[in-house]
């Protein structure tokens, strides 16, 4: 059904008043209007807890953009609607009253089949028959059908495939293996002494006729044994997924004590033919969500866990349980209940075909330049895995370990903390989207590396080719904790040659503490030369170039200032893009020694900006370095 303030939408305006008030929105939804109900799936899970508690009289604030219907904050979500004219043909898809049905598992046995069978790319790589992680758990058949038992794969007969299951841990305190109940579990549970969550997996195991099923925490000990046994199996994380015969993912559930199958509404879920008036005239349409995919798989609660992005990437295939519908990742294709057969080409998402930016093997078998595509693989990923959260942020680098030994084996380079060596320059010169929380006491990698902060990233580039580099890696060395590099560090740094220059950060007299913290709010001052240029706007707001995008979050550089500190070595420089210079933000750590850190990236453009960052100071050569010769510095970053 279509609720009728959503029937009144004004097709000849880029906006129109949807539900005034709150109450008859939620009512809408619950009632089944589709694209009420695609409103609510643009919202975060927290979003959705915050609008059920709202109460009933809350205005729905309006906003001016194409086909949004409501939002609930200022930053909240658009929700662009495909409206192709159509004649009306009827519902072709039929769904159940729940994910559990008989008819949802029967479509989760036919992806399932037509993978193994047709998909070329999805048998190669899911040919890892006869390999079994440590420790699985049995399913049955057993002497008693309502438990389970954890196994030891070496010391048992095993035959036929096992499936994992890819949940988020939250903040509950659900069953998990530890060395005090692991004698316990090796004679077996019962089902009901199990987490709902995993007692839902273990049905659908059985369902799809697989006996064994690994799940972490209870397949890895988890508490007893200071972590050793997470480190030996951390290690061999990649294989665990990807020779598993499937992935089951919990694509919603934010703990164990929640369930995989979710009750629906089965009209408010499918895209269907509606009438609508157009030019005074009433036609049919054919009324679908273009951030389909988006909503239910690229931003579900599970895929914003730090260790899941590497589940899915490894995964030969992924069976998503959602709140609406189940949902289906290949190699080949993607699928959903109410698009059974493949999406339609019309949903589009910025990481829609996951899998297409993996990498195939044939670019290992290619020598030439083409090769970079693997690189700018790379960074697409980095830019998700940075955008998901971690438990522990110890975890940064192992818990994104197994892709980049995958990608180490394309590439034939060597990992550097989360980069490659070939394209080390250019990688340096990344930034975060928003300064993160000052840093921890748990160190993850060098200031250097993207893997030291806990924000979102945007990637330097790898692949533009009207870049000019202003400084090289001269040499470089990582203290790893193991003998695998992609693995725990717990020191490192590089020697880098440049241009070093003496700077200043100040706030302006129109430094609002309300502003938010990616706004460019800092005046900067370059070997004693003002270099920053305000810049006009519509509004009484003051903007700054160039923008100074910090690593951490400061108030002020007052004592830094003081100490003469602060210093910045250009980066980059990039023609196509309008002039754009780029600088590194360094901290002195050691004046003695030439030892710094970094702290963020200026990001400028323009002729006037580019001058005063890169203008030559008589004074350069007194600055803190190991080395200063032919008018570069060679200085260590830690």
């Amino acid at each position: 059904m279509i609720c009728e303030a959503c029937r009144n939408i004004n097709t000849n305006r880029h906006g129109w008043v949807h539900h005034r008030m709150c109450h008859t929105f939620k009512r809408s939804v619950n009632q089944g209007c589709y694209i009420c109900n695609r409103l609510w799936a643009s919202l975060t899970y927290d979003q959705q807890c915050i609008a059920s508690s709202l109460a009933d009289d809350v205005r729905s604030p309006s906003i001016d953009d194409v086909l949004t219907v409501a939002r609930f904050e200022a930053d909240g979500p658009d929700v662009p609607l495909g409206c192709d004219q159509v004649k009306a043909t009827g519902n072709k898809f039929k769904l159940s009253g729940s994910t559990k049905s008989a008819e949802t598992l029967s479509l989760a046995r036919k992806w399932i089949e037509e993978c193994t069978i047709k998909h070329q790319r999805c048998g190669t790589l899911s040919a890892g028959h006869g390999w079994y992680p440590t420790r699985l758990l049995d399913t049955g058949p057993l002497k008693f059908p309502e438990s389970c038992q954890l196994i030891e794969t070496q010391a048992a007969s095993l035959n036929g495939s096992y499936i994992t299951l890819s949940h988020c841990w939250g903040a509950a305190d659900c069953l998990k293996l530890t060395t005090d109940n692991y004698a316990q579990l090796l004679q077996g549970i019962s089902l009901s002494q199990l987490p709902l969550l995993y007692r839902d997996a273990v049905y659908v195991a059985r369902k799809l006729d697989v006996r064994y099923i690994w799940i972490d925490s209870l397949c890895i000990i988890q508490e007893g044994d200071e972590r050793a046994d997470w480190l030996r199996e951390a290690k061999v994380m990649g294989e665990i997924y990807s020779k598993s015969f499937c992935t089951i993912s919990a694509a919603n559930a934010p703990d164990g004590n929640h369930p995989l199958f979710h009750w629906r509404n089965p009209e408010a879920h499918h895209p269907r033919a509606e009438n609508f008036i157009v030019d005074g005239e009433e036609r049919s349409y054919f009324v679908s969500d273009q951030r389909f995919w988006e909503k239910e798989v690229s931003r579900a609660l599970i895929n914003t866990r730090g260790w899941v992005l590497q589940e899915r990437y490894l995964s030969t295939r992924v069976l998503y349980f959602g709140e609406r519908q189940i949902l289906w990742e290949c190699r080949e294709m993607d699928a959903a209940e109410i698009y059974p057969n493949g999406l339609p080409r019309t949903i589009f998402s910025e990481f829609t075909r996951l899998k297409d930016t993996l990498p195939t093997h044939q670019i290992m078998k290619n020598d030439s330049d083409e090769s970079i595509a693997a690189y700018v693989a790379w960074s697409n990923i980095s830019r998700a895995y940075t955008a998901s959260n971690l438990t522990f942020r110890g975890d940064k680098l192992i818990a994104l370990s197994a892709v980049a030994k995958v990608m180490r084996d394309i590439l034939r380079d060597d990992y550097v903390a989360g980069m490659w060596r070939r394209h080390l320059e250019r990688e340096l010169v990344w930034c975060i989207r928003i300064p993160a929380e000052p840093r921890t006491n748990v160190y993850r990698a060098p200031s250097w590396s993207w893997a030291a902060v806990d924000s979102e990233i945007t990637p330097g580039k790898v692949d533009a080719i009207s870049i000019n580099m202003l400084f090289e890696v001269v040499d470089l060395h990582l203290d790893y904790s193991t003998d695998d590099s992609t693995n725990l560090i717990h020191g490192g740094w590089l020697r880098l040659r440049g241009v070093l220059k003496q700077l200043i950060l100040n706030r302006p007299e129109s430094y609002s503490t309300r502003r938010p913290r990616w706004a460019s709010q800092w005046e900067m001052v370059v070997n004693g030369v003002e270099a920053s240029v305000r810049l006009p706007t519509v509004s009484s707001t003051e903007y700054i170039q160039p923008y100074i995008r910090l690593d951490y979050f400061h108030d002020n550089f007052e004592e830094e200032n003081a100490n003469q500190a602060l210093f910045c070595m250009p980066a980059m420089e990039d023609q196509h893009d309008g002039g754009v210079i780029l600088a590194f933000v360094l901290k002195v750590d050691d004046v003695e020694k030439g030892i710094y850190r970094r702290i963020g990236l200026v990001w400028g453009w323009g002729e006037v900006v580019k001058e005063r960052i890169k203008a030559r100071s008589e004074t350069e050569g007194q600055l803190p370095c190991e080395e200063y010769k032919d008018g570069l510095h060679m200085i260590r970053v830690i």
